[in-house]
């Protein structure tokens, strides 16, 4: 869709400097190095670079408008282009989004929740409708810059959108919810996450319920009922005539798991089944957390108008996003590759998948869980502490908090820890301590990049340099 000048300053309540209202510019763009001619740049001022250096480069690219927080000399052609004046263009971004989101008017499912979103986020998208049809949120883009990108690129075609708004900071998720104005808020769980900042479990839970607030009084809220607590703080966020639904495997829950159970063959998951419905679900993804997962998309899906059958038929053919919950088959050694980011829950659940695994040695390699503050060495102690309860043979632990994941480990008597402090050092060792048959895990936060682990063990192994022990 289009934009006029003065839609512009319409939507960011800025001040056309310079232009006719009435000029049209195709979409909105915050990068000078790839404006389409006729869009819009908004010159965003963030920590490390700022928009307003580059104006001459995107208006020399055929920005046909920018959008500035202040006035520059320019040499280039920006002081020659329809200008609009804002206070704050990351605010304005923001703005805009909000602005064309009511204007298409599409439903939209907004996720959050301490592990799980991303992965629920794109089973959702999967359930409710046909590729080209519903917009989702893609990569990383759920902070102040991503959502509002993601929400301009809506247009006449989508039907519906899931959006995954994150946060690791206090007031972050309420901001973006504005923003989104969502029909449907999903929050998959909470778990100490980004405690460095919240300081405490609590303020977790608030800051993921601060999303009901964005709600209609017509919108659904969909919420973990096995966790209690949420359940109850959530009375706190509710706007009045919202409607509740719960997912779990509590006979409180509306929408219960029974009869899980693991699925082997060409295809793993996990089948169950709903209560009060007779057929069997079957989820291509390993663990009980993806049985969780499936139910909170199958609750989003449901709320939103989507047949119970019509999801159930496209959830068979889900795949998992990149880096959580894979399950790649070595000849010679199998593993479960959930690196893309980790916190304690996520942990706890990565390595109960693990446990689940059908035979051959279990190995964790468990790297740092960052932003946990002064809880670090707890949370880290606790994992090892974790690993030895679920008979987990071998614990790999790199990066700066290793030697806490093997003092917990060593509180336990079933599993053996090796610490090392980069990848590098790890991926040395690795051929003297992985076997052939092992089930291996690979979980840690970005940081540490631990894809390049699973990347080294698959190549060796397909290979065939045979670098495992046994």
């Amino acid at each position: 869709m289009t934009w006029t000048l003065a839609d512009l300053a319409q939507a960011t309540t800025g001040q056309i400097v310079q232009g006719d209202p009435a000029l049209r510019v195709v979409g909105i763009t915050i990068d000078s190095r790839h404006v389409q001619p006729g869009e819009a740049f908004v010159a965003i001022q963030g920590t490390r670079l700022d928009g307003h250096r580059f104006l001459d480069e995107a208006v020399q690219q055929g920005a046909a408008a920018v959008i500035v927080s202040r006035l520059t000399p320019s040499d280039g052609g920006a002081g020659t282009v329809p200008t609009v004046l804002v206070e704050d263009t990351t605010a304005a971004l923001g703005d805009l989004a909000r602005f064309h989101r009511r204007r298409l008017g599409v439903p939209i499912i907004a996720v959050t929740g301490s592990c799980g979103k991303t992965t629920t986020k794109d089973m959702i998208a999967h359930m409710i409708g046909e590729p080209g049809t519903v917009l989702k949120t893609t990569g990383t883009q759920n902070n102040h810059i991503g959502v509002p990108l993601t929400l301009l690129r809506l247009d006449a075609g989508h039907q519906r959108a899931v959006v995954e708004l994150g946060t690791n900071h206090p007031g972050e998720i309420a901001y973006l919810a504005g923003i989104v104005e969502p029909n449907v808020a999903l929050i998959t769980n909470v778990g100490p996450a980004h405690l460095e900042f919240f300081g405490s479990l609590l303020r977790v839970m608030q800051e993921k319920l601060s999303l009901l607030q964005a709600l209609p009084s017509d919108g659904t809220v969909i919420l973990p009922g096995d966790q209690l607590d949420v359940c109850l703080e959530s009375q706190r966020f509710l706007p009045p005539g919202v409607r509740v639904v719960t997912f779990g495997s509590m006979d409180r829950c509306d929408l219960q798991a029974l009869d899980v159970q693991r699925v082997e063959g060409a295809t793993e998951g996990m089948s169950l089944r709903l209560r009060d419905l007779a057929q069997q679900w079957f989820v291509p993804l390993p663990g009980y957390h993806n049985v969780e997962n499936a139910l909170a998309g199958i609750a989003a899906a449901w709320a939103i108008g989507v047949p119970l059958s019509d999801a159930r038929r496209r959830m068979v053919g889900f795949a998992a996003p990149a880096l959580r919950s894979e399950i790649l088959h070595g000849r010679s050694v199998t593993i479960l590759n959930d690196c893309y980011n980790a916190n304690p829950l996520s942990c706890a659940r990565a390595l109960e998948t693990l446990r689940d695994m059908p035979t051959g040695r279990k190995v964790a390699i468990v790297g740092d869980m960052l932003e946990l503050g002064e809880f670090a060495d707890a949370a880290h102690q606790a994992i090892g502490r974790l690993a030895t309860q679920l008979g987990i043979d071998t614990v790999l632990a790199v990066g700066q908090y290793a030697e806490h994941v093997a003092r917990g480990v060593g509180d336990g008597v079933t599993a053996r820890a090796r610490t090392f402090g980069t990848v590098a050092e790890l991926l040395e060792a690795l051929p003297r301590l992985v076997q052939a048959g092992d089930r291996i895990l690979v979980k840690g936060s970005r940081k540490l990049s631990l894809e390049h682990v699973t990347e080294f063990l698959m190549r060796r192994d397909r290979e065939g340099h045979g670098p495992f022990v046994g």
